[in-house]
Parts: C-alpha cells; structure tokens; sequence
C-alpha cells in the first residue's frame, strides 16, 4: 500500500535525525512563571518496544500539583505513533495552557540532548490536544492507523494524529 511506504519514509527520516543521550541531565526547577515542572523520575528505558531514555514531571502550580509530562529521548518506529512529549492535566485545572507551557518547558531538555523535532501524537478525538499542538506551533503531519503491534493499539487506539514540533525557533 503507497500510504505503508509514505509512513515508512517518515519514520526513517525521524530516525535519522540528530539525538544524543550520554546520560540523564541535571535538571533544574523547570518554571515560566506561572507553572514549575519538578523531575519526578529518570526513566532509563520507557518501555520495552520504545527502549528509549525518558523524564518524567510533576507539573504544579506553587505547591499544587495539576499534572504530569513525559519526554522520550530518541526517536523509534514506536515513538512515531506514541510521540516524545505526553501530557495530563487534572481535570479541575484543563483550558488554562497549562500542557502547553509545560511542553515549552520540557524542549530545553529535549534541545539538551539535541533533538530538534518533537512528535507529539493524540488520539483523533482528543481535541483538546490537539488545539495544544496547534498552540505551540506543531505541524500536523498525518493521521495515521495504529499497527496492531503498538501498545496503542492494545489500549484500544486505531487512529493517531500525528505532530512534528519543530524545536529550531525556539
């Protein structure tokens, strides 16, 4: 199928792209002001198909916490569909651009280990996500199935929308 193919060369070129883990960064209190991002944990490897290095943040607000950020360092097939950045917001604090300043927060460790493009992918339903994406300037890319091998797919995902966040002008 052409699509298989057109995917296929995305991936390749997602891989070829510059990446470098000699290790965890010392990471700082992470703030813009408004929110504060604390590293909750050096993740050594995500998970066993991704088998990439990953933080992971406790987003707050003073001493509240209201969610959490991931990052994965590298890029693999796997990570084309489930992305380098996740996010959650509690409920009581979403449509404040919280998840949106704490993904502007977690590119200066992405550009630490000199990645230069983030993807960011969201279930198709999830617009709030997306609107997240589209805030912080992502392109979208494609939506994309799900291949029945990918933990989404197990989740009960079959359809991912798929961003590149360029991290270059930031």
């Amino acid at each position: 199928m052409e699509i298989d193919k057109v995917i296929r060369a995305e991936i390749e070129y997602y891989n070829s792209l510059p990446c470098i883990f000699n290790g965890f960064a010392e990471v700082p209190l992470l703030t813009d002001g408004i929110i504060w991002l604390l590293c909750r944990e050096k993740i050594t490897e995500i998970s066993e198909k991704s088998k990439v290095p990953g933080y992971l943040f406790d987003i707050q607000i003073g001493d509240m916490p209201i969610g959490n950020t991931l990052l994965r360092v590298g890029y693999t097939e796997e990570l084309y569909y489930s992305g380098q950045i996740g996010y959650g917001i509690n409920e009581a604090c979403r449509g404040n651009g919280y998840a949106m300043r704490a993904c502007r927060l977690i590119a200066r460790v992405a550009r630490y280990h000199k990645m230069k493009k983030l993807i960011i992918s969201n279930d198709i339903a999830n617009i709030a996500s997306q609107r997240v994406c589209e805030k912080l300037g992502a392109r979208l890319v494609r939506t994309a199935n799900i291949p029945r091998w990918h933990h989404e797919y197990s989740e009960g995902f079959r359809h991912m929308n798929i961003f590149e966040w360029d991290l270059g002008g930031l």
